[in-house]
């Protein structure tokens, strides 16, 4: 497997720091907690660091290079099934839909966790329970992230697990 590409240090320390602090807060950090709120700040500043970097960075990180498509993400996996090739550098079209549907989940995720301890949002059971659904469904979207990663570097034989380490 080869992979000449790496993303740069700004892209690889936020998705660590996202990915680490998630996992935390989902597995260990008891619910409620100082550290889950935390953890849940320093995620949401990371993937705000992210995307703003996103919007000056001249690179495969510029956000405008990677829009999400549905359309274009389908025909990527024909293309990738068919001549099991991936010739995009950074996000190809299926990953950037899966980028863009994970930042909307920890975005929506942190808010509504933020809102909980807000005085207007108190003690709301119906938010509370719609901070629980989008951690699920954060967690099945990395899920399929990471199996997708490893799928994907199988088939075509591109690293692409490598571009994201140090």
């Amino acid at each position: 497997m080869t992979n000449t590409f790496k993303w740069d240090w700004v892209v690889r320390a936020t998705h660590w720091m996202v990915a680490l602090l998630f996992f935390a807060n989902f597995f260990a950090l008891e619910e409620g907690s100082d550290l889950h709120k935390w953890a849940g700040y320093l995620i949401l500043l990371s993937v705000g660091i992210r995307l703003l970097w996103g919007l000056v960075v001249q690179s495969p990180a510029r956000l405008s290079r990677f829009l999400p498509s549905p359309l274009a993400a389908v025909s990527h996996l024909k293309e990738v099934l068919s001549e099991r090739q991936d010739r995009h550098l950074g996000h190809n079209p299926a990953g950037a839909v899966m980028i863009w549907l994970l930042w909307g989940l920890i975005i929506a995720t942190a808010v509504s966790g933020w809102l909980m301890g807000s005085d207007m949002f108190w003690g709301e059971e119906w938010l509370e329970e719609t901070h629980e659904v989008f951690a699920n469904l954060t967690f099945i979207a990395v899920a399929v992230h990471l199996s997708a990663v490893i799928l994907m570097s199988k088939w075509n034989r591109k690293n692409y697990i490598q571009s994201m380490l140090p």
